[in-house]
């Protein structure tokens, strides 16, 4: 029988059955904020403010992916990525940026980019400061760090998604695949959330296991439904199935579709060290929209030159003359639409 899923270019999920849904424990501020991303994606309008920002807590991982982007430019040799090195962002500047979100509508952040946001030191404190605020708190994790006593903590801190990287539910390829974790040590580690934020009634708490799908859809057909018997044993919501990254792919020479990014309108990245950039894909820096050392308040950024003439680029059909959206296969891949 076919489930509801979100459905996007790259990625899409299978949503909870209803014994599992959080939504129904959600407060109406929550659809309202949810139906204003979408219309802004829709409409290209950016508003004077993001509705979402996306922060790098820390650079810093201890995994080695092979289909992760950081993976690929430490092979590599390269540093854009990360050219002022490994380190963790600035809690004062993190604070300084919700303090000025929240007085503009802000009303989520996700905390994770590049790096394993477990691996920050005053993570708690991150998700508190943006709960405190009225923020919806999120963040992505490869769990390998995930104890008991932090899963209390987050919980307690007012996170309110937690999306489980975890790309495959046979313990030889896991560990292929996620360099340096241990299957049962980490499918332990889910557990013991799910048990712990079930005992204390976080029932409004979205939880969500997504892998990376093999290039073969013969193989993923069968791995799917393993998956999903897996993680919706261990009780978590939302089961989301994504499509590999292609490094260093460029799409020059193919007829481009008609695409209008909608992130342009609705979120900004902040790197660890304090740099701007509209794009998740976008891991060389190279539409960099500036940065928290430059003077400018983050609305000013938002507004400011470097942001509209990335959007204008889209609006005009021009998305192309950039490289990071050239070489972006959103815009060229179909979209899922069914799911057993």
């Amino acid at each position: 029988m076919a489930q509801p899923a979100y459905r996007g270019p790259t990625y899409y999920e299978l949503a909870a059955p209803t014994e599992l849904d959080w939504r129904p424990f959600r407060p109406p501020e929550y659809f309202d904020y949810r139906k204003e991303w979408a219309r802004r994606g829709l409409d290209g309008d950016p508003g004077s403010f993001p509705l979402h920002l996306d922060f790098d807590p820390t650079n810093r991982c201890n995994l080695k992916c092979p289909m992760c982007p950081r993976t690929y430019y430490l092979k590599a040799g390269l540093s854009e990525w990360a050219p002022n090195g490994l380190g963790d962002m600035d809690f004062s500047l993190y604070a300084r940026l919700i303090m000025e979100g929240t007085q503009n509508g802000l009303k989520s952040v996700k905390l994770n980019f590049l790096g394993e946001p477990l691996l920050y030191p005053r993570l708690t404190d991150m998700v508190a400061l943006a709960s405190a605020a009225g923020l919806w708190v999120m963040l992505n994790t490869n769990a390998v760090a995930l104890t008991p006593k932090l899963s209390r903590d987050l919980l307690h801190a007012g996170l309110t998604d937690i999306f489980f990287s975890f790309d495959s539910p046979y313990p030889e390829r896991y560990e292929a695949i996620r360099v340096g974790a241990s299957f049962q040590k980490v499918l332990a580690n889910i557990s013991e959330f799910m048990e712990i934020k079930d005992s204390l009634g976080y029932k409004a708490v979205q939880t969500r296991a997504s892998l990376v799908l093999p290039e073969d859809p013969n193989e993923s057909l069968s791995l799917k439904a393993d998956y999903l018997k897996l993680f919706r044993g261990l009780k978590v919501a939302e089961i989301g199935f994504g499509l590999p990254t292609v490094m260093g792919r460029d799409y020059e020479d193919v007829n481009p579709p008609k695409f209008l990014c909608p992130d342009l309108f609705r979120r900004l990245f902040i790197f660890q060290d304090g740099v701007y950039g509209p794009c998740c894909g976008d891991w060389s820096r190279r539409l960099n929209i500036g940065a928290a050392s430059d003077g400018r308040t983050l609305k000013e950024v938002w507004s400011g030159p470097e942001y509209q003439t990335i959007r204008a680029a889209h609006q005009k059909g021009n998305y192309r003359e950039l490289s990071p959206c050239r070489s972006c296969s959103v815009p060229y891949l179909s979209t899922v639409t069914t799911e057993s």
